[in-house]
């Protein structure tokens, strides 16, 4: 059970009064006021006072105070919050935790070897980051016809559930006639299939091409990312041109303004996605059932 005090007043040249109330929260959410005084008062002010008086009533609270704050907005009223011993629950910190794929299916690719590289610049990144490759040449060309009963290939089973699993992407792309590569556009097709794959996972590209370092394909892939809902980070913006090469003979990555580069884009990607973390993390508010859409490969 939470008791709820408040108090509010309008502004000077309106009927003013402040009230003090108690709120029952049941749990389903339900709230009743009884208005026990009203008195003159010429400040405007909306004051929210909780006490929690059990950790499983936290959400119930929350939600409670949250509408009393709406009110107080919706009667332009200044608004000032009290929240006298609410527990807000504290998330033990761990990493982000990132997929790189490569867009490439060649073994020496420079995507592929891009993505080793920043595996190993990642353990140096605060908030803490962790990349684990995630390889795409398995996947069979998308064909709704190799989906029975609503399952899944194994391989793309296996590739959807490792995608679930990370907060974040990594792409690596390579620039394919002005676009992205087929085989990255064949594993994010069969990704999309369901929405819970990709939906709301934060993503950094870093691409390469030619000329201009690939950027054409990045663009391109930041448009397919759209219907899938993933959130691309905006900057840095990392394009790196196939010459000179930037990988010895081994493939160790080994142009120092690369390294720093990369460095760069996974601390941007790291930080967006702990901000974005606790709207997916924390038990309250809900989040609303997604609407129901098709998938954004139709056949």
């Amino acid at each position: 059970m939470a008791l709820v005090m408040t108090s509010s007043a309008g502004f000077c040249g309106s009927s003013q009064a402040v009230q003090e109330g108690s709120l029952r929260l049941s749990g389903s959410g339900r709230l009743s006021m009884s208005k026990t005084n009203s008195i003159p008062s010429a400040r405007a002010c909306f004051t929210v006072r909780a006490l929690q008086q059990s950790p499983a009533e936290t959400e119930t609270s929350r939600r409670s105070m949250l509408g009393l704050l709406a009110a107080g907005f919706a009667s332009t009223s200044f608004v000032e919050t009290v929240l006298a011993d609410t527990k807000i629950p504290i998330l033990p910190e761990r990493p982000v935790k990132i997929a790189g794929i490569p867009g490439s299916l060649r073994e020496a690719a420079m995507s592929k070897r891009l993505i080793r590289a920043a595996t190993e610049i990642a353990k140096t990144i605060t908030p803490r980051i962790e990349i684990e490759y995630v390889d795409i040449e398995n996947l069979p060309l998308i064909n709704t016809d190799l989906v029975k009963n609503h399952k899944y290939p194994a391989e793309v089973e296996a590739f959807m559930n490792k995608l679930r699993s990370v907060d974040g992407i990594l792409f690596a792309s390579p620039e394919y006639n002005y676009s992205v590569t087929g085989p990255l556009k064949n594993a994010i097709d069969w990704a999309s299939m369901e929405k819970d794959v990709l939906q709301d996972k934060t993503a950094a590209i870093v691409s390469t091409g030619w000329d201009l370092g690939g950027a054409r394909s990045q663009y391109h892939l930041r448009q397919i990312g759209i219907r899938p809902d993933i959130y691309f980070i905006n900057s840095p913006e990392v394009f790196i041109n196939e010459y000179p090469p930037i990988f010895d003979s081994d493939g160790n990555l080994t142009d120092d303004d690369v390294k720093k580069q990369l460095k760069e884009l996974l601390a941007s990607l790291s930080k967006f996605t702990v901000r974005l973390r606790p709207c997916n993390t924390y038990p309250w508010p809900p989040r609303p059932l997604p609407i129901e859409q098709p998938s954004g490969v139709l056949d």
